[in-house]
């Protein structure tokens, strides 16, 4: 039986929920199940992001009209589509979409999964929706963690029905070089060794600790600098911090990037010095460019990154320890290749995306076996 998933996500931009529900249809989803994608439509009506790269990739995209921020309304709406194409699981990513999926279910009677992927931190709100998500999943049926260390913080009734499917990570998603020369472009010396730090500039990101840490590291490797892959709240801060820390010509924002491929190429090392992270996607792209990887112990990063074997891992918030890993790393053009290459073998050999769609699809089948013994039993 191919399940038919009615798949909630309220998001404009694509994002990494979005990339990884993407990953997953192109990796074997469209041929093992029936996804009912759907998307959530402001009174505006323009197709958002992720809508549209969802059409593009031959997904069944339906669209909910929303005139307010939660629209009651919405809940008909999903329930008549959930009727309309037959759907036989209900799949949320999100507080606002397992608010829908937690209301549907009480209509429609169906198994839901809801996927933790993480928390941002930025402000009140977001924490207020941590807890809001942290509450609502424990109605589901079941959950999905997409690390260990994420799930553990879950509600132990959550836990109780959850599994951890990690992302993953698909080469051939990153093969996006259109043969630009980086470095050129930036205006970066051809003798530099360039530290990457790609990701939303936000507080939970840390990027502040990696200024400094760069400002450190400079002391000793003076060729060092730093690129800045996305945009956020934090930027203009992030500029002035820049400035402050005498790292004018050698750190460089790049503002959002569509195509990472040619950036990651053009850096010798990736840092992450996150405050918080659920699933490390960086790290695995990183590791798929065989580029080493110096990170905070946070969330599912210990989960990723071996150290010692494919990168250091640091204590979150210490710009002088990130700055000694850094060092370590840079003064060592041999432990970097050899840790990239490590990390590239980890992450092809552990973070497959076919060996994450049958995982996903076993969840799917189990699912519906249990729906039907209890439509038996009920009978």
């Amino acid at each position: 039986m191919r399940p038919r998933v009615f798949i909630s996500l309220a998001t404009s931009n694509l994002g990494g929920p979005g990339k990884g529900l993407l990953q997953f249809l192109r990796s074997g989803g469209f041929e093992l199940c029936d996804p009912v994608v759907v998307d959530f439509v402001t009174e505006s009506g323009c197709e958002s992001e992720f809508a549209r790269v969802m059409r593009l990739s031959g997904a069944n995209v339906v669209e909910l009209r929303q005139n307010r921020k939660f629209d009651m309304n919405l809940v008909d709406q999903a329930e008549n589509i959930v009727k309309r194409e037959g759907c036989q699981i209900l799949q949320s990513h999100g507080y606002k979409s397992h608010v829908l999926c937690a209301l549907l279910k009480r209509r429609v009677r169906l198994p839901w999964v809801a996927f933790v992927h993480g928390w941002t931190s930025e402000n009140m709100k977001m924490h207020c929706y941590r807890l809001v998500e942290m509450g609502l999943v424990t109605l589901a049926t079941r959950v999905v963690a997409v690390s260990e260390a994420l799930g553990k913080r879950l509600p132990g009734i959550a836990q109780r029905k959850m599994t951890v499917i990690p992302n993953a990570v698909d080469p051939a998603e990153l093969n996006d070089s259109s043969g630009r020369d980086v470095r050129h472009e930036l205006g970066i010396p051809g003798e530099a060794l360039v530290v990457g730090v790609v990701g939303r500039l936000s507080p939970e990101k840390g990027q502040i600790f990696f200024l400094k840490a760069l400002a450190q590291t400079r002391k000793q490797v003076p060729n060092a600098v730093g690129i800045l892959l996305g945009d956020g709240q934090d930027r203009a801060m992030l500029e002035t911090e820049a400035v402050r820390c005498g790292l004018a010509g050698a750190v460089f924002f790049t503002g959002h990037i569509s195509g990472l491929g040619d950036y990651y190429r053009a850096m010798d090392l990736v840092a992450m010095p996150s405050l918080s992270e659920g699933m490390p996607n960086v790290a695995l792209e990183a590791m798929i460019f065989a580029k080493p990887v110096v990170a905070s112990r946070v969330g599912g990063v210990p989960e990723v990154v071996v150290e010692g074997e494919t990168g250091f891992m640091v204590t979150a918030g210490d710009a002088e320890s990130l700055a000694v890993a850094l060092i370590r790393m840079l003064e060592s053009p041999s432990r970097m290749q050899a840790m990239g290459e490590a990390g590239r073998r980890r992450a092809l050999d552990n973070f497959s995306p076919t060996v994450r769609v049958d995982r996903l699809l076993a969840l799917y089948k189990e699912l519906l076996v249990a729906q039907t013994l209890e439509g038996n039993k009920n009978a």
